[in-house]
């Protein structure tokens, strides 16, 4: 379903809004099956509703949370580059949120003559609004497309509705993705491909011990513990969508950071043996005083392992930058 976005000057904004995340066999069965595993997962896009991502943009601008910076200075010093070898005259920005990074790379685009579109893919859709009216406002020839949903209906989406765009994934959201969901996400991602397409991904790579622990463990306490509460709002959403009844009171949120498998874990513990009900997926949670289970996991990779993952669903390394202090990559895909 499309439509014009209503009552805001400059050029028109299109919005399409797929599949909510109760379609049948879709975003429940997800749920469910993240709430079955032990220890339990839930999957961590159910964080980022209007809420979370004002939240996260908070511990974005947190100083010693490296990843957005790190990615920036790969954007601007290199942007210029992947604008030229991509030739693309679309962006289309997977996992959007405020595109804030993502109009560095439109910069790099408009400077080469090729910006023509900017197309936002997100599950929350408040953010992209508001990025869409800044982007409007300094790009007022492009065409804004913003697409609400999950990249599970997303991708299908994009399949046959153009080529030459760039396809940029940016943060650390496919590190966010357990094995089979980047097997699933990557084989979508090829699927939707065209011939002259390109993709950006942007990835976390292994970096010493107490500078991810700093980065990680920043915003869990103090006056505003804005990562607290991020993990907390997973909670609150759940209790929204889906009527569940967790008491954030008895649920205490933590970071763990599990180097041997390069995982930085956000955990959340139940402080007391308790009951949760999710009645409109049918499911009950009990939980053993001091269970933890996990709303976002971050994988953190060796580059020649990343590049072998994706070479091996088809895709081919045009090019990869890394920003050397925090060991940050972005890798131009064909």
């Amino acid at each position: 379903m499309s439509a014009q976005s209503p009552g805001r000057p400059g050029p028109e904004v299109v919005e399409v809004a797929l599949a909510s995340e109760h379609r049948p066999g879709g975003g429940e069965d997800e749920l469910r099956a993240g709430l079955a595993e032990r220890p339990r997962r839930i999957p961590h896009r159910y964080g980022y509703d209007t809420v979370g991502s004002r939240l996260f943009e908070e511990i974005s601008r947190l100083p010693a949370y490296y990843p957005p910076r790190a990615e920036r200075t790969l954007l601007r010093d290199h942007g210029d580059e992947m604008a030229r070898l991509s030739g693309a005259a679309e962006l289309v920005d997977l996992g959007a949120g405020s595109a804030e990074k993502s109009e560095i790379l439109l910069a790099a685009m408009d400077a080469r003559g090729l910006l023509g579109a900017y197309t936002g893919i997100d599950v929350s859709l408040q953010p992209m609004r508001d990025a869409a009216r800044r982007l409007g406002a300094r790009w007022p020839t492009a065409r804004v497309t913003l697409v609400h949903g999950d990249f599970a209906t997303a991708l299908p989406w994009l399949r046959d509705r153009g080529t030459g765009r760039l396809m940029a994934m940016l943060g650390s959201t496919f590190g966010c993705l357990t094995p089979p969901e980047r097997s699933a996400f990557l084989r979508a991602l090829r699927a939707s491909c065209g011939p002259r397409d390109h993709v950006l991904l942007c990835a976390d790579l292994f970096q010493p011990v107490d500078t991810v622990r700093r980065a990680y463990t920043a915003g869990c306490a103090g006056e505003r513990p804005v990562r607290r509460l991020f993990a907390l709002n997973t909670l609150a959403h759940l209790n929204r969508e889906y009527g569940a009844d967790f008491d954030p009171a008895f649920f205490a949120p933590d970071v763990v950071y599990d180097v041997p498998h390069r995982q930085v874990r956000g955990e959340i513990r139940s402080t007391r043996r308790q009951r949760v009900t999710l009645p409109r997926i049918g499911t009950v949670l009990d939980f053993a005083e001091d269970e933890t289970f996990f709303h976002d996991v971050l994988h953190k990779f060796e580059l020649s392992e990343l590049v072998r993952e994706l070479e091996s669903f088809g895709f081919r390394c045009r090019g990869h930058w890394v920003e050397e202090e925090f060991q940050y990559a972005a890798l131009l895909l064909r």
